[in-house]
């Protein structure tokens, strides 16, 4: 598994010195980065009583294509300095909706058109909205 994360979520990291003391952290730190990068729509859905496949989703709209594929290389950057590495990334060539994939956490960055269209915040409206702000 290339995110390496216990049973009680928290983060190891042996080979960099930058640590998250939890996934929930992590996942604060990917919308802060998303909002650092002008987005601006961004929701944090918790999904662990919902999903097997991942605990969060974290659904972002930017203005442009040009936008959502800058914040994708931005969230790469980012977190591959506390050594994560997504396990798939997909839509980065047409840049209207970018997914990726941290396994215990996915990351949906959306044009506002292609948002609006698909509308995860409305499917997924019964699961938990976790605030990321400080």
């Amino acid at each position: 598994m290339i995110l390496q994360i216990t049973d009680k979520k928290t983060i190891n990291n042996t080979r960099s010195k930058l640590k998250f003391k939890n996934l929930l952290e992590a996942v604060k730190y990917t919308a802060k980065i998303a909002d650092d990068k002008k987005a601006n729509f961004i929701k944090v859905l918790d999904m662990r009583s919902r999903l097997v496949i991942t605990d969060f989703f974290i659904i972002i709209g930017a203005k442009n294509t040009r936008l959502t594929r800058r914040i994708e290389e931005e969230i790469r950057i980012k977190l591959k300095e506390y050594n994560l590495y997504p396990i798939h990334v997909s839509g980065s060539t047409e840049g209207n909706w970018i997914l990726i994939d941290y396994d215990d956490f996915v990351i949906h960055i959306f044009t506002d058109e292609f948002r609006l269209f698909y509308d995860l915040e409305r499917l997924w409206r019964d699961s938990k909205v976790t605030e990321w702000q400080n």
